[in-house]
């Protein structure tokens, strides 16, 4: 076997891919930057194949000021600069 067989084959590992990682991180807290610079904080309760996101307890912030305090949040996927999964440590 080659060796960029190899690296194909490697770099297809499901368990490393974007959207196995985002559902496995599902129940965990999480920090949401949009494209227009919000943030969100919360737990991830729910992911899709878009990355349309839900959170649950969710904290608006505009820079680091907090703005709102929200139950259940619904973010689409295409509005996410990143997610930032291990939000604890942040």
């Amino acid at each position: 076997m080659n060796i960029q067989k190899l690296r194909r084959n490697r770099a297809l590992e499901p368990s490393k891919k974007p959207l196995n990682l985002l559902i496995r991180s599902i129940n965990n807290n999480v920090i949401v930057k949009l494209k227009n610079g919000i943030k969100y904080k919360g737990k991830m309760i729910q992911a899709d194949g878009y990355m349309n996101l839900v959170l649950e307890g969710a904290v608006e912030f505009h820079g680091e000021d907090q703005v709102a305090n929200y139950g259940d949040v619904f973010i689409r996927g295409n509005n996410i600069l990143y997610i930032c999964i291990d939000a604890g440590r942040a």
